[in-house]
């Protein structure tokens, strides 16, 4: 409660020039909220933070159903300013009356026909028993059972999808026998007949899930290593890893809709799973008193706590417990602070635990006693300041699991660490202090050792045994090596067929890393490779022969003049290249050779390249004749299946593939013209015909030799739905002769304009743009008028205008912009004089735009172009309409 107190009072002060304060949403009860105002400054300041503020407070999933708590959390914000709003959803009638609330909306279930549409979709898939009419007869009267609820929907059709007839009426006796005698609409009960059918080892799996709280975001290993902590998972009869079952098991319960999946798109892209509420009731329903959220018994079997300190007060009334087998802490990467005597007492109470996870606790020492926790298979002692693990952890033979992630102190494993010959996973990601023991080589067991750095002392050598790894290896070489020859003999890495990503980074200058790269060879069954620092002159032959290679990186290899071949790599999909300062050209081939290939990265989607000045052309041989063949008239290869492309900091690169099919993005960005001049001009080729015709957004800028675009270089973008143009010092919009240049851009919604010194009036063309939704115009110090014809453009909604001082008036035509919502105008100073509320002599142009909002000054845009959202923040606007 403190917390979300806190974060409430932060926003505030955060927002205190707004009218308006935007809050997250967040569970919380108010019985407990009033039982603990007395003890909290934070909820006191509530009173005083939000006196005579407009707020807008949303309660989610409220349980309250006392009506004095209630009141007293309400008095709470009886201060503020009129207008502000509570908005609260719950499952509960009583909830609702209790609030006595200025209205009510309930919410309806599906239709007959969209319930119907969305089973069907689900249990037959499109196959032929939709043509079965007993079954579709089935079908209807489970769906009507239902009463319009999706997830009850999703979740029986899941469960009839495997089924034959028989199964299907079973299904509808149960819900029958379950639903209808219950008094209709019980989706718990449909819920359970999903559940039912499930393996019995699925089902442990799944109550062990109730341990999360509601919402929370489970990551995927974290999962599968505790079920395996417990038995969870059974052995396979075909010799598979448990690992492989528990991940078979996930993929059930995710294909049965018991959980959705979220993907953490940060670097190591870890997969995560949350439950919807009603499954997480469900799992709580059917693990009973073995698991609890922040309170145990001595019948418990596994807890979690959301906090140290809830652990601390239960701790205070359990003593000891022999059925206790898993404490979870379920917070973030902090919470309150665990000392060693408390956790000392932990581990003699508990002396039975088979999975203990006390990260972010700020334990800074750990007690010789955890070697009694000789059951211990999972162990996470992450984001704790803890600078060395006492000798007696390697007394934990059963371990399988040790995490130490962010354990930024760690200095080093204790020198037995080998005598743990169960441990499959050690997690030392972030640890860039940790110095990994001698005979790391003898646990051939090893699933998951993410970080592995090199030092002079060599060590590389002890990743030979290590065969079994998967996932992400980063290998980190933090100093020269004193005998790179010996290390160079390892060739360890291509025997490990499993791991899917490999890290190589180098922090030093040494002399030997062509030798060490070559030893460094991955098994051709990688799929991801990342090189940052290489400081060889050439890359080793191998990378061209890592044949399901789907993405690669290469970073600030400032000696390598060029890169191996690359284009016949059948499975590439992503291929950046960030700040290759020494790199002159891509391909070390002529292009030739290139175009006589049987394939040209026939799979690539995604290609960057950024920070390459001295990079002149994609192949050794530069000089390529203006159209665009070689001398035995073949035309230059193209891209079959690239869709986005980013070109940055690359001014002398003026010959490349073409990009004739990019469909996401293009971004140009102090590069030549020419690229992108040859890849239109393939307009007249009759094999490729529309070049660029499916390309949604585009960005052009900082290139300052520009004075105009290719003739007709819009006649193809009929696709076009974002257009930036920005910082094009000679750039002339204004020689589209005919006005009509622009008029081939008719899906084009938003359109930005930013310090193009050049610009003095809007290119006439642009009127026929009638799609156009935004447009922003920063920068532009020569834009004197606007044009009457912008009366034309029907569909636009936001004008932002920033920094153009030259520009004194609007024209009377705005008044005709019936759908303009948001008007913003900064750094202006006498085009802001003039659109004042009321006294301004434009006001009367644009007083139609207020009419749903009145003018707010001084305030953060909500809804703005992204390039300009820092200068926004920083500068005094007039806002003439919000949306929300």
């Amino acid at each position: 409660m403190k917390t979300i107190a806190e974060k409430l009072i932060n926003g505030i002060d955060k927002d205190d020039s707004m009218e308006l304060m935007r809050k997250k949403r967040r569970k919380f009860n108010p019985e407990v909220l009033m039982g603990q105002v007395h003890n909290m400054d934070p909820l006191r300041e509530i009173v005083n933070k939000v006196y005579q503020k407009k707020f807008l407070l949303v309660l989610d999933d409220l349980w309250n159903e006392n009506y004095k708590n209630w009141n007293d959390f309400k008095s709470l914000l009886i201060g503020g300013a009129k207008g502000s709003k509570i908005v609260i959803t719950t499952r509960v009638r009583l909830v609702a009356k209790i609030t006595r609330p200025i209205s009510t909306y309930a919410l309806k279930g599906l239709s007959k026909n969209h319930s119907w549409s969305l089973f069907e979709k689900i249990a037959f898939r499109n196959r032929q028993e939709t043509n079965n009419p007993k079954l579709v007869e089935i079908g209807r009267e489970i769906v009507d059972k239902c009463q319009g609820v999706p997830l009850a929907i999703e979740s029986i059709a899941n469960a009839l999808y495997f089924e034959k007839k028989e199964g299907w009426l079973k299904i509808k006796d149960k819900v029958q026998e379950n639903v209808i005698e219950q008094g209709g609409g019980n989706t718990f009960s449909i819920l359970r007949l999903s559940y039912d059918p499930l393996p019995s080892c699925i089902k442990g799996c799944f109550a062990f899930c109730s341990l999360f709280p509601k919402a929370y975001e489970i990551d995927k290993m974290k999962l599968i290593q505790l079920w395996m902590a417990h038995g969870l998972i059974p052995l396979s009869n075909n010799g598979a890893q448990l690992e492989d079952v528990a991940d078979e098991c996930i993929n059930h319960l995710l294909y049965k809709s018991f959980f959705d999946e979220v993907r953490d798109y940060g670097y190591r892209q870890v997969l995560k799973f949350k439950m919807h509420d009603f499954y997480h009731d469900l799992a709580l329903s059917i693990a009973g008193a073995d698991c609890r959220i922040d309170y145990l018994d001595g019948n418990t079997r596994h807890v979690s706590f959301s906090s140290g300190s809830s652990f601390t007060k239960t701790l205070s009334l359990v003593k000891a417990s022999s059925k206790l087998c898993t404490i979870l802490f379920t917070h973030g990467k902090s919470s309150s602070a665990m000392d060693e005597s408390t956790l000392s007492e932990l581990i003699e109470s508990f002396p039975r635990l088979r999975a203990l996870d006390i990260h972010g606790l700020n334990t800074k020492i750990m007690p010789n006693s955890i070697g009694k926790l000789i059951h211990l298979k999972y162990l996470d002692l992450s984001f704790n300041p803890i600078k060395t693990l006492p000798d007696s952890i390697t007394a934990l033979l059963n371990l399988q699991t040790l995490k130490l992630q962010e354990c930024c102190n760690l200095e080093q494993l204790p020198r037995d660490i080998t005598k743990l010959v169960r441990l499959r996973h050690l997690d030392n990601i972030g640890c860039s202090k940790l110095r990994l023991p001698q005979g790391l080589q003898k646990m051939t067991g090893l699933w998951s050792l993410p970080l592995f750095i090199v030092r002079n002392n060599g060590g590389l050598g002890e990743l030979k045994g290590l065969n079994n790894l998967r996932g992400t290896l980063m290998i980190q070489i933090l100093e020269q090596l004193e005998d790179a020859n010996s290390e160079c003999k390892a060739k360890n890495l291509r025997e490990n067929q499993h791991l899917e990503r490999l890290d190589l980074t180098w922090a030093h200058q040494g002399v030997y890393d062509e030798k060490l790269l070559d030893s460094l060879q991955p098994h051709p069954n990688l799929k991801m490779l990342e090189m940052w620092g290489y400081t060889g002159v050439t890359f080793s032959n191998w990378l061209s022969s890592i044949e399901n290679l789907v993405n690669l990186t290469l970073s600030r290899c400032d000696r390598c003049n060029h890169l191996p071949p690359l284009s016949e790599l059948p499975f590439l999909e992503t291929l950046r290249l960030y700040e290759m300062k020494g790199l002159e050209c891509i391909s070390g081939r002529v292009v030739s050779e290139e175009v006589s290939a049987l394939s040209f990265f026939p799979s690539l989607k995604s290609l960057e390249i950024c920070g390459s000045p001295n990079l002149k052309g994609w192949w050794r041989s530069a000089s390529m004749p203006d159209h665009q063949q070689h001398p035995n008239d073949q035309s230059l290869p193209s891209f079959p299946c690239l869709s986005s492309f980013w070109i940055r900091g690359c001014p002398n690169m003026t010959s490349m593939p073409l990009f004739p099919y990019l469909e996401k993005f293009l971004s140009l960005n102090n590069v030549s013209i020419k690229p992108f001049q040859e890849t239109i001009l393939l307009s007249s080729s009759s094999s490729l015909s529309s070049p660029l015709s499916k390309l949604k957004n585009m960005e052009i800028s900082s290139m300052d030799d520009v004075v105009s675009l290719p003739h007709g270089w819009t006649s193809n973008l009929i696709s076009l739905e974002s257009l930036y143009i920005w910082r094009c010092k000679e750039l002339n919009l204004g020689s589209d002769v005919d006005n009509m240049e622009w008029r081939h851009l008719n899906r084009l919604s938003h359109l930005e304009f930013h310090s193009l010194p050049k610009l003095n009036s809007l290119p006439a063309g642009l009127q026929h743009v009638t799609t156009l939704k935004m447009l922003t115009i920063s920068h532009c110090e020569n834009l004197k008028t606007l044009p009457r014809w912008i009366r034309k453009l029907i569909s636009l909604e936001s004008l932002i205008i920033g920094d153009c001082h030259n520009l004194k008036s609007l024209p009377n035509e705005m008044r005709d912009l019936t759908s303009l919502q948001c008007l913003g105008i900064f750094s202006c100073p006498e085009l802001r004089k003039r659109c004042e509320k009321e006294t301004g002599q434009d006001w009367n142009k644009i007083a139609h735009i207020t009419t749903a909002r009145s003018i707010w000054s001084a305030v953060r845009i909500i809804s703005f172009t992204r390039r300009l959202w820092q200068q926004v923040l920083e500068e005094n606007l007039v806002y003439l309409h919000l949306v929300f």
